[in-house]
């Protein structure tokens, strides 16, 4: 498949899923992220995961509060995602909250002084997507963030994604690194 055929798919892939998303009402995202950490509990690699990578999720998302609240309770490393310049992603501790500061687009992630932790430190990865496949296709905003991050890391890797936004396919090309599980409202896939 020709590059262009690809990404024009990926486009089209990303208006239908955000147009999935923004059918649901707020209260419906807030219980999908209940719903979704109550399944991550469930995995043996949440247990076992000293280290996490979580995203700080937006208004549209699945609200991600709950699993970051209880990953710094528990003693776990929380590291949230902070963009860099160049299309890089770096993961920095967290020790709360609060700390976070809106970055380029918005979204709430750390401030450049916090500490860096290095992707092979990270035990667990939880990622966010626009939709993804059973298989672990993920598709994200486009800017290929994750994808660079998930290279750089030997962590286990999960994508929360609302059943809503879960396709039978996904175009993808050689830089789009699947997600091991996926986990949505309703179960692990």
């Amino acid at each position: 498949m020709e590059k262009t055929n690809i990404a024009e798919e990926k486009r089209a892939a990303r208006l239908e899923a955000r147009a999935r998303l923004l059918a649901a009402a707020p209260a419906e995202r807030a219980r999908w992220g209940q719903e979704m950490f109550r399944y991550l509990e469930m995995l043996p690699v949440w247990h076992t995961a000293r280290t996490v990578l979580c995203f700080m999720s937006t208004p549209t998302e699945p609200d991600t509060t709950p699993l970051l609240q209880t990953a710094l309770k528990s003693g776990r490393t929380l590291c949230l995602p902070r963009q860099c310049p160049e299309g890089r992603m770096e993961a920095h501790r967290v020790a709360a909250l609060f700390a976070l500061r809106p970055g380029p687009h918005g979204i709430l992630e750390p401030p450049p002084t916090l500490p860096v932790v290095d992707p092979a430190a990270i035990d667990l990865i939880v990622a966010p997507c626009l939709a993804a496949t059973p298989a672990g296709v993920r598709l994200g905003h486009g800017g290929g963030f994750y994808d660079r991050f998930f290279a750089r890391s030997g962590a286990a890797r999960v994508a929360l994604c609302p059943a809503a936004a879960v396709f039978p396919q996904l175009p993808a090309d050689e830089f789009d690194l699947p997600v091991d599980l996926v986990i949505t409202e309703r179960g692990i896939l």
